[in-house]
């Protein structure tokens, strides 16, 4: 009787499975939006994380190591072949690009280690994340937070998340920083596995000051809000003048793809540590992004590519300061697919280049929104800028970039100054010429010649290939991240992942400008 119930179960999941492969993604968009109720924050002090932390090791439940896996926007089944269909037909090199008119940033005075995935506790992968404020660079991982001096490069903190957030109930990852320059605050976000089929929470730190090494208000959010067997991955953060945004797929018991959402939070009372009405947004395309906004804007541009296609799906957020409300419409761009995985010399593994998503929040200032995300280039995985005019859903530039003729580039991300001057960071290999993965960044002027960012150059190239598992493709660099500093607005910082060696991963952090 218990088998025949085991059997009936598992032919209803199939059933499930076959019919939600069968619909389009997205076929029908139907936005609904609603309220999730957050209970008032607790102020968490330093000693307070500190004493968690030593609490916390002595009893054994930190470290620990955690492996995470990719959810595409596709079923398994059909992110597989249009993996294999990507790398079908390859071209002997990259078309030649153009590079005239072009300035690339160069490094300036910091290039230092990031933390390595012994020191954050073993997970993998790291989801590299952070940002740049007035004095401190801070790192976000899986499952560590380090904080660095700006002037010299000393890592100052590390810290599990488990005892920033005062959470063991369930693992957390997906970690995400900003650093807000309207307000001077800190906001770090992270979300933990469910602790239910109906209970899944999300995360939010919002610091007291601007310095990162002090208290911070912590919230938790049940983002479930449906009670039915979601998921809640790949979130996303961005801010406008008014509110944090935070963007993030749902799947269907972990593996089925339904849609996106978006949750939009009051600053005022975040900032102050009150209780919060979330306004929540769901039924958006896959794979949504939120901006960071750089001025003080009434309308907020989110964007949403497809795995594969002609069109981008933008979202215009309005009244963030009272009943925000959102609307659609579309931006018409030249033909994209998803992109082939990235190989590595000397080895058959390959490094995951992901689903043709958008892996960080756009810039927005003006009539400007600038994206990146990376596609499939004549059978290489390569990353696309795009600029676009959210006045008129237009396309103000869009070009490929990439470190070679013969490289493998991927999983970029991109940011931008009020001028139009804009940085990049990427990962890369070049099979051909024996080159592991390299953290690479580059950039271009407002006044360049539209749609070219140059070949840029490398801050780290791993001495060792990666071939942690015996996964055929293993995640790599999705949570890149590069952030405007905001006391210049002619330098940024980037981080991502290196390999330290075969085994284990290692992060780099970076300072370029112009």
């Amino acid at each position: 009787m218990v088998k025949s119930f085991k059997l009936f179960l598992l032919l209803q999941f199939a059933l499930a499975t076959l019919i939600f492969s069968l619909q389009p993604l997205n076929a029908k968009e139907l936005i609904k939006e609603g309220i999730i109720k957050v209970k008032r924050a607790h102020l968490r002090t330093p000693e307070e994380v500190d004493a968690s932390e030593a609490m916390l090791r002595a009893e054994g439940k930190i470290p620990k190591s955690i492996k995470i896996p990719f959810r595409p926007a596709l079923n398994k089944f059909e992110y597989k072949t249009e993996k294999d269909a990507a790398t079908s037909i390859r071209e002997p090199s990259h078309v030649e690009k153009e590079t005239k008119n072009t300035t690339a940033p160069s490094l300036k005075e910091i290039n230092i280690e990031g933390v390595n995935q012994t020191e954050a506790g073993g997970s993998h992968p790291p989801d590299t994340h952070g940002a740049v404020g007035i004095d401190h660079f801070v790192e976000v991982t899986n499952q560590n937070i380090d904080i660095y001096e700006k002037n010299n490069g000393n890592r100052v903190e590390s810290i599990s998340l488990a005892s920033f957030f005062g959470y063991t109930e369930k693992d957390l990852f997906d970690p995400r920083c900003v650093y807000d320059h309207m307000r001077d605050r800190w906001i770090i976000t992270a979300e933990a596995f469910p602790e239910t089929p109906t209970v899944q929470y999300q995360f939010i730190a919002v610091s007291k000051t601007s310095d990162p090494l002090g208290s911070f208000y912590i919230y938790s959010m049940d983002v479930n809000y449906k009670d039915r067997r979601d998921f809640w991955d790949f979130p996303q953060l961005g801010f406008d003048q008014n509110a944090i945004l935070i963007t993030g797929n749902i799947f269907f018991a972990e593996v089925i793809p339904r849609n996106a959402a978006l949750l939009v939070v009051n600053k005022s009372r975040l900032y102050s540590g009150l209780s919060l009405k979330v306004k929540f947004f769901s039924g958006l395309k896959m794979n949504v992004s939120p901006p960071i906004v750089l001025d003080s804007s009434e309308k907020t541009f989110l964007i949403a590519p497809q795995t594969r296609g002609t069109t981008i799906t933008k979202y215009t957020l309005t009244y963030t300061n009272r009943i925000p409300t959102l609307t659609s419409s579309t931006i018409t761009v030249s033909s994209y697919s998803i992109p082939p995985d990235a190989e590595q010399p000397d080895t058959d593994t390959k490094l995951d280049s992901s689903d043709s998503r958008f892996v960080n929040a756009s810039t927005q200032y003006g009539d400007s929104l600038w994206q990146v995300h990376t596609v499939n280039n004549s059978g290489r995985p390569s990353p696309k800028f795009y600029e676009f005019n959210t006045a008129n859903d237009s396309v103000v530039q869009s070009g490929f970039f990439y470190a070679s003729s013969t490289s493998h580039d991927w999983n970029a991300s991109v940011t931008a100054n009020t001028v139009g001057d804009a940085f990049v960071t990427w990962s890369s290999t070049d099979p051909a010429n024996g080159t592991n993965a390299q953290v690479r960044f580059s950039g271009r002027k407002g006044t360049d010649f539209t749609g070219i960012i140059s070949s840029g150059d490398s801050i780290f190239t791993s001495s060792a290939l990666y071939n942690p598992s015996s996964d055929n493709v293993e995640r790599w660099g999705d949570y890149s991240a590069v952030t405007i500093d905001p006391e210049d607005s002619q330098t940024a910082w980037i981080v991502n992942e290196k390999i330290n060696n075969k085994i284990i991963w290692g992060s780099r952090i970076g300072q370029i400008g112009f």
